[in-house]
């Protein structure tokens, strides 16, 4: 279903203006006052309810934890919508998603470092085939029990997204 990630897969670095200026590996640091570039979606299901699921414990960041934020770095001359579709592709099996729109854009500054953020909202037109590799466990729920902390640990911008996105 997913093709391996790869060490030497290169991404952009962007200025605080999110203004490409530089490349390097996805593993290592951007230079000084450089920022990386992530994509990620936040799928709803007809019923309002919002796609949780719980990290893998050998992901890079946030290891064992719940998020919505279905996403990852943009690549080197990749847009943040085409990598939040490719994205989807690998770590949920949806080849396509129709109706996926941005949602908001921001820079969040996380103990994994600083980046621009786009999110995306989709709504699902079938049931997901999460990678195990990733995705440990997967469904839809209230986003209400997302927001009074139904689910713990939570990925903090996972749950910013929720707050935004699902007001109550």
């Amino acid at each position: 279903m997913r093709t391996r990630r790869v060490t030497h897969e290169q991404v952009d670095h962007v200025d605080p203006g999110d203004r490409v200026v530089a490349q390097g590996r996805r593993t290592d640091a951007p230079p000084a006052g450089l920022l990386r570039r992530y994509a990620a979606t936040v799928c709803s299901d007809h019923a309002g309810r919002v796609l949780l699921y719980r990290r893998t414990p050998t992901v890079r960041a946030y290891p064992d934890h719940y998020d919505v934020l279905v996403g990852g770095a943009v690549r080197t001359g990749e847009e943040y919508l085409a990598a939040a579709l490719r994205e989807l592709r690998e770590e949920l099996g949806w080849t396509a998603a129709p109706g996926i729109a941005e949602a908001y854009r921001v820079r969040v500054d996380d103990p994994h470092g600083a980046c621009f953020l786009t999110v995306h909202r989709w709504v699902a037109d079938r049931p997901p085939r999460p990678d195990p590799r990733e995705i440990a466990w997967c469904g839809f729920v209230a986003p209400l029990t997302v927001m009074t902390g139904g689910y713990t640990p939570m990925v903090p911008a996972g749950a910013e997204a929720v707050r935004r996105l699902f007001p109550l």
